[in-house]
């Protein structure tokens, strides 16, 4: 591999001279910028990233903390900063939380070790104290998905209980009364907020959200399968659910084929959905869009401006929900409901 000394030998010139051109610093005439990229390209030589990082006292690399790698969820987080940060010729550095306050920590140190400019953070254990602490020390960091009021300008986030409030009201102005939520696990954040717009709903069309209809799941498929059997065991059949995990909605749809129950005729559907899975079904689900990859570019612009002016902005992003009708929701009358 040629080294810079090779390149300014080639080009007639010093190594400092080939150094500033490289890192666009000063002015040089024509002539000898034309020879130095002529020498550079001859010999193949390729500026090392980090030296030039150290040049500027910047990294040009953008961490991301997700809690693992698996899923499409992550999978389309991680793709969508990825294009974002290819486009400003930034890298990203990823890492695993690891379902823990110290896997997240371990996370965080990485990126302060590797220099990074800033991170993007999708944090499930650290608590808003722990978060808050953080930004005294970190100028540039952004909060995906998740809002806390003392950091408020470096929080992206969508209004998970509008878009339950929102998805439970598209069944019940549908003629649908008797409805099932199916939940994450009980002690997350995201399910808390979920449920609490499926009561929200239900109470402001003067509707009971009874206990028995709301089964607790892990917002994985198999999860969404047992629900679906501990539906049918309910003494009163619902006419509709409310999934609030695509891969449940996946579980869900599982059972009904398995067991001959036809959505919408027998029993209808509406689910969240951040990577379109459901899109993929038949009938074709009607959802609550999560707009993970929407979230993902807010999160970018938001850290990018962060960088470029070392302040954080005074109000934080917020993205309301929207619904895709599909064909899963029948309309009904009060009456049979």
């Amino acid at each position: 591999m040629a080294s810079i000394k090779e390149v300014a030998a080639l080009a007639g010139v010093n190594r400092s001279t080939v150094s500033r051109i490289i890192n666009g610093e000063g002015s040089f005439r024509a002539d000898t910028k034309r020879r130095v990229e002529e020498a550079m390209a001859e010999l193949d030589y390729r500026p090392s990233a980090i030296a030039r990082s150290l040049a500027k006292s910047n990294s040009n690399m953008i961490g991301l903390m997700v809690t693992y790698y698996t899923g499409g969820f992550f999978g389309q987080m991680m793709n969508q900063v990825q294009l974002e940060l290819d486009e400003q010729q930034k890298f990203l550095i990823t890492a695993q939380g690891h379902h823990s306050a110290e896997g997240e920590k371990k996370a965080i140190d990485k990126f302060r070790d590797l220099r990074c400019d800033g991170f993007i953070l999708h944090s499930r254990n650290l608590s808003d104290e722990e978060l808050i602490n953080l930004s005294k020390t970190t100028s540039s960091f952004v909060l995906l998905d998740r809002y806390i009021a003392g950091i408020k300008e470096r929080c992206v986030t969508f209004d998970h209980q509008a878009a339950s409030a929102l998805a439970t009201s598209y069944l019940i102005d549908r003629g649908h009364r008797h409805i099932v939520c199916v939940t994450g696990p009980c002690d997350r954040d995201s399910t808390k907020v979920r449920l609490a717009g499926f009561i929200q709903a239900m109470s402001e069309y003067q509707l009971v959200a009874c206990q028995s209809h709301i089964i607790e799941g892990d917002y994985e498929l198999d999860s969404g399968y047992d629900a679906m059997a501990a539906i049918m065991a309910l003494p009163k059949k619902p006419s509709a659910i409310f999934s609030t995990g695509e891969e449940m909605t996946r579980g869900i749809m599982k059972y009904c084929y398995q067991h001959g129950i036809q959505c919408p005729e027998d029993i209808s559907i509406i689910s969240y959905d951040s990577v379109d899975s459901c899109r993929g079904l038949y009938p074709q689900v009607t959802t609550i869009e999560f707009p993970i990859s929407r979230m993902a570019h807010e999160a970018v612009l938001l850290l990018t401006e962060q960088l470029a002016s070392n302040v954080s902005h005074s109000k934080r992003s917020s993205i309301e929900p929207c619904i895709k009708e599909g064909q899963s929701v029948k309309e009904i009358g009060v009456l049979n409901s």
